[in-house]
This record gives C-alpha cells, sequence and structure tokens, in this order.
C-alpha cells in the first residue's frame, strides 16, 4: 500500500515519467532483496527512492525489456526518439550505453517548453525553451533529480523577474529592445542599472546552485540510494537570445559553416540524395566551430582549487598539499631546491623541498587523467556531497561547485543573406554532448561531421536526427575481434564512457521567436484597434450625455421663465400707488403752472420735493421686496428722466 501510495505521488511530481507496471516493479524489488541476501551485485532494474530509474521520456523506453535492450554493453546500440515530432524544431538526440563502466546508462537528457505570463495582462506572454543534458557519476540519482527538476527550479527564477523580463509593447514595435529599456529604470531602488540578460544569467546560476542544494536535502532525507554527483550542460532560448550554462567536462559547441559554393547543397536546394561525397566534403571545408562552454577539470581548475586548499588548510587534513611543482618530488630530494607554485601563482619559484611537500599534491596529472584529491575528475556540477577521497577518506564536496559558466548569443545581430540559403551555417548548430563524445571528437571534426551529414540529408525532417547518430556512431566506434571498441578511422581506441548528443537548429528557433512577434505586433494593433474604437464609443457616449443635458437645462428653464417674468410684471403695490400719485402731482403742477403762472422756482421745488419722497418710498419698497429690487430701480429711473424732460421742456417755454 505504500509503495503505491509513493508512486502515486511520484508520477504526480512527474507525470511525463512513465512508471513500471506494479508486478514487474514488484518483481524487481523481490530480486534486488534476494541480491542483497546474496551478497551479490544488482543485476535488475535499479530504481531510486524518490524518481525512478529510466532514460529520457521522449525516447519512449516504457518497458523493462526495452531498458534492458537500450543498456546492452555488448552491443551498444544507439538509441533515437521514436517520434521526431516530440522534440521541438526536430531536433535531433542519439545515446549508447558505455562498453561495462557501469550497469546502466548514467547520462540523462530533458527539454521544456514553458511560457512566463503576466498576471495583470499587461504584456504579452513570453516562451521560453529550455533543453539540458547531465552525465552521472558514482550514481545515477543526481542526474536523474536535475533531468526531473531542474526546469522547475528555473522556472521559478524567471518568475522571480517577470515585471522585468517580459517585453513592453514599444520593445515588440521597434523589434528588439531599445537601450534605455534593456535595464531597470529605477535608481530610487537601486544603487546601479541591471540589464535583462543579468537577470537571465542569475536566474541561471542560482538555478545550479538551488539544484545542487535540493539534491543534498533530498540526500538527508534517504530519498537517494546512490545518488553520486553529475555534471550540468543546459542551453535557454529566449526573447530572441541564446544562453548556455555549462558546470562540469559536459560541452556545448556551435557549429557554423561560411557561405560558399556547397551552401546550397547543405541547406537543401533540390540536390539529390545520390550526389557524390566530394560535394559533402566540399560543405564541410567551409565549417567552422566555436564553443559555447568550458571544461571545468582539476587541470583547467586548478588555480582556483589550490586557492581554496591554500584559505582552508584544515580541508586538506594533513594528506594534501596546495603546492604545484614542475617534477613530482621524491623522498631522495629532500633538502633540495624544486621548482613550485603556490595557490594563484602564475608564474615558478624555487623552495626547499621538505617532508611536507611529500604529500600528494590537491591536483595531480595533466589533461583528460588529472584528479582532484586522486579521485575526481571533475570540478564542477551537482551532488557529490558523500564522496571521499581515495585512501584518506577527506571529503570532496568543499572543492567543488555548481556554479556555471554562462555565455549568451543574441540572434538578432546574426546576418543571414536569403538568396546564399546558409542559415543553418550562419545561426549555426548547437551541438551539445557528454564527454564520452568530447573525448575521442575534436571540436573541428564535430562540425565538418554535422555539415557533411546535413548535405546527405538535405531535405528529410529527420535530418538533425541523423547528424546526432552520425556523431554518436563515430565516437563509439566498432568492436574487433578481441572485444575492444575501435574508432572506425583512426583504429584508435573509441570511448568506453555514455553518450549521449543533442543537436539544436538554432535557426529554426529564431523563425519561431520572428512568428512570435509578428503575431503579436498583429495583436498589438488590433488590441489598439479596439481601444480607439472604444475611446470613440465613449465620446461619442459622453456628447450625447452633454447634449441631453442641455436640452433637459433648456426645457426647465423654459418652464420656469413665465412665472419669473409675471412676478417681475407685477410690482410692489406701494410702488404702483406712489407712482400714480407722483404723476398726478405733476400734472396737478403742470396745470397750476399753465392757468395760475406759478414761478418756475416754486415749480421745480414742489418737484424736487415729491421726487426725494418718492425715493424714500422706494427705497423702503425695496427693501422690503429685494427680489424685485432691480425692476423697481429702472421703472424709476425711466420715470425721473421723463419728468426731467418735461422740467426742460417747461423751463425753455418760461424762457421763451
Amino acid at each position: 500500500m505504500f509503495n503505491n501510495l509513493k508512486n502515486r505521488f511520484v508520477s504526480a511530481i512527474v507525470p511525463d515519467l512513465p512508471l513500471l507496471p506494479s508486478s514487474e516493479r514488484e518483481r524487481d524489488r523481490e530480486q534486488r532483496e534476494r541480491d542483497h541476501q546474496r551478497g551479490g551485485h544488482m543485476r535488475y532494474l535499479q530504481m531510486t527512492d524518490k524518481i525512478p530509474y529510466g532514460r529520457p521520456s521522449f525516447l519512449q523506453l516504457l518497458t523493462n525489456d526495452e531498458l534492458r535492450a537500450s543498456a546492452d554493453h555488448n552491443v551498444r546500440p544507439i538509441i533515437v526518439p521514436r517520434e521526431i515530432n516530440l522534440l521541438p524544431w526536430a531536433t535531433g538526440y542519439a545515446e549508447c550505453v558505455n562498453s561495462g563502466k557501469s550497469e546502466w546508462n548514467e547520462d540523462q537528457a530533458a527539454f521544456c517548453r514553458q511560457v512566463l505570463s503576466d498576471p495583470e495582462h499587461k504584456h504579452p506572454d513570453l516562451p521560453y525553451t529550455y533543453f539540458g543534458i547531465y552525465d552521472g557519476h558514482a550514481g545515477c540519482g543526481a542526474a536523474l533529480a536535475a533531468s526531473h527538476q531542474f526546469h522547475h527550479i528555473l522556472h521559478e527564477k524567471l518568475v522571480d523577474c517577470i515585471e522585468q523580463l517580459l517585453p513592453r509593447d514599444e520593445d515588440i514595435e521597434n523589434g528588439k529592445l531599445p537601450l534605455n529599456a534593456n535595464s531597470f529604470p529605477h535608481p530610487v531602488y537601486f544603487q546601479r542599472r541591471v540589464s535583462k540578460d543579468e537577470l537571465i544569467v542569475g536566474a541561471l546560476e542560482s538555478a545550479f546552485f538551488h539544484m545542487d542544494s535540493l539534491i543534498a536535502q533530498d540526500r538527508n532525507r534517504f530519498l537517494y540510494r546512490d545518488p553520486g554527483g553529475c555534471t550540468a550542460c543546459v542551453t535557454l532560448f529566449i526573447d530572441g537570445k541564446m544562453y548556455v550554462a555549462n558546470a562540469g567536462d559536459s560541452r556545448a559547441v556551435l557549429c557554423q559553416r561560411r557561405a560558399g559554393p556547397a551552401s546550397a547543397v547543405a541547406s537543401g536546394s533540390g540536390v539529390a540524395a545520390n550526389q557524390a561525397e566530394s560535394d559533402a566534403v566540399e560543405a564541410a571545408a567551409y565549417s567552422y566551430p566555436t564553443p559555447y562552454s568550458a571544461d571545468h577539470t582539476p587541470e583547467t581548475e586548478r588555480e582556483r582549487l589550490l586557492n581554496v586548499a591554500r584559505l582552508t588548510p584544515h580541508l586538506m587534513g594533513k594528506q594534501y598539499v596546495a603546492m604545484e611543482y614542475a617534477k613530482r618530488p621524491h623522498i631522495k630530494n629532500l633538502g633540495q631546491r624544486i621548482l613550485c607554485r603556490q595557490g594563484t601563482m602564475k608564474g615558478w619559484t624555487y623552495k626547499t623541498l621538505t617532508r611536507d611537500d611529500l604529500r600528494m599534491p590537491v591536483v595531480n596529472g595533466e589533461g583528460k587523467r588529472s584528479r582532484l584529491l586522486g579521485t575526481l575528475g571533475v570540478t564542477r556540477g551537482f551532488g557529490d556531497h558523500d564522496l571521499l577521497a581515495i585512501n584518506t577518506g577527506i571529503e570532496i564536496k568543499p572543492f567543488l561547485t555548481p556554479h556555471p559558466d554562462v555565455r549568451q548569443r543574441d540572434l538578432s545581430q546574426v546576418v543571414s543573406i536569403p538568396d546564399e540559403h546558409n542559415e543553418d551555417g550562419d545561426y549555426g548548430i548547437l551541438v551539445m554532448a557528454t564527454d564520452g563524445l568530447w573525448d575521442v571528437s575534436e571540436n573541428e571534426a564535430v562540425a565538418r561531421t554535422v555539415f557533411q551529414t546535413l548535405s546527405r540529408y538535405p531535405t528529410e525532417k529527420h535530418r538533425y536526427t541523423m547528424v546526432a547518430q552520425e556523431l554518436v556512431a563515430r565516437a563509439r566506434g566498432k568492436i574487433n575481434d578481441s572485444g575492444h571498441w575501435r574508432l572506425a578511422d583512426s583504429k584508435a581506441a573509441a570511448t568506453v564512457d555514455d553518450i549521449s548528443v543533442i543537436v539544436i537548429p538554432v535557426h529554426q528557433y529564431y523563425k519561431e521567436h520572428i512568428q512570435w512577434t509578428h503575431n503579436y505586433k498583429n495583436e498589438l494593433e488590433q488590441r489598439r484597434r479596439r481601444a480607439a474604437e472604444a475611446e470613440a464609443n465613449n465620446m461619442a457616449q459622453e456628447a450625447v450625455n452633454v447634449l441631453n443635458g442641455i436640452i433637459a437645462e433648456e426645457a426647465h428653464v423654459v418652464e420656469e421663465q413665465p412665472q419669473d417674468e409675471k412676478q417681475a410684471e407685477q410690482p410692489v403695490p406701494e410702488v404702483k400707488l406712489k407712482e400714480k400719485e407722483l404723476e398726478q402731482e405733476q400734472e396737478e403742477a403742470l396745470v397750476a403752472e399753465l392757468n395760475d403762472e406759478t414761478p418756475q422756482q416754486t415749480s421745480l421745488e414742489t418737484v424736487s420735493e415729491s421726487l426725494e419722497q418718492v425715493q424714500l418710498d422706494v427705497s423702503a419698497a425695496q427693501a422690503a421686496a429685494a427680489a424685485e429690487t432691480t425692476t423697481t430701480t429702472i421703472t424709476i429711473a425711466a420715470t425721473t428722466n421723463k419728468q426731467q424732460q418735461r422740467n426742460n421742456r417747461k423751463g425753455k417755454g418760461n424762457r421763451q
């Protein structure tokens, strides 16, 4: 019951990982117990406690029989995907097991296609694609864990900086990021500007450290039986760029070719399948490799390792010495002067040899035979938390690091002329492989093989798979009558290690990126068109609302106007009475003047007194009825003007 629950939990975490039938798992468990009781080695499918052993899911090896057939050390079959559509862009993949170095193929490979989505939906979703290849040693647990979990960790790291990574509308319109939009415009919150490239590189680096710590945590919980360690080579395609992160001695090489007479042949311009071999050789003559990673071995990292030992001498446990000698010292050389260098020294110096100098150097050997503490041949990667040095029991992990080297390439800066049909040569074919390939193959030879094979398969959809298969076949070689694997071309010893190769057509990704950019431009135009239409509709609606408001206001004014005019036409009764009295007095005065010939002075005084009395009365009326003050004042002013005109006419008449 517990095993069923565990299997369901694993399938929930890794749904694309095929689980073996319960009956087969039970038989394997019983067989392992019997082998353990007998003290023998396990000869059946080895299972880790957290993730069951298996080959990459895109190979679709679902049964025990298929897994055992793929791990046949005598035949060393080359395994390729059954369906090339499972990998993006028709990417090629091939692998083969070692010749008996370990029971199972300890290499692992993985890929993942994901999208970074804006939670507020203000910016377009940003797709990305990841490829990873992992070379396990001292067990397959670390490689399995990385192949199934690293892409989840990387996605979390990218989501952490999603606000800065998502493209803005102006970036899409311009076709590339402007200089001022490629970094944080937040000097208030940050002391320095951080570019998008630095964010992505930081996400890769932190994902490597997180993966290593996760393996350590699972080891402490006894979730792995033999975790061991592994190297890691990862490629991330995002935002029109290619990022390669490597820790260990796996390698990524970008194979390119200059445009030449054979460009059309290699790119598939309709040349027949039986084209002469000379054409393939001519196609490869213009090829050249560009390394996108560096091997991390005790020899290449000798300076860093010696510096760690010099600064922390307790890690050597009085068993090793942090020195490099021009000649291996012997006891007979005690007291003699010997050339050496220590730590980060670039040059050499002399010192007198002592007994402490007779200890084993932290780094010994050269080339692929160099070893850290006489045990390990790689210095970066995941795992190795339990690894101890041979014969001394000194922990090796403090000298190791998961920190990767990260290199990048901006594909928008690549110049490719369509008429030359050299897209694969200009953008390059990225070959990612474990050290099983690179131990016996030079970068230049791999580049030649890539374009020779592409020229033989100019139009086939599986042409990149054929490239991967050809690379594995050449590194594996052929077995001779003595049971030794030899290279076919030179009869030299072939590799006895596991071989895994991924062949990625970079131009196919960039075509996809251009299409995504074009689609988003169209979407952006439609979005802006809809926004403009919505804005126009809103403006029209606002105009209608304003017009309706004006009409309603005018109707309200029309309804109130008659009542206001009626009230204006009806003066205060007292004011009307005073006006009538004034007119009557004026008429009487006029009659008196005409009949009795009253002197002009008396008539004017009478009129003046009458006007003063009327003004006082009008002021009182205005205080009583403030609302009609304006109308009354206008009426009195008009009356006064008339009276003055009459008086003026009277004065003229009297003078005459």
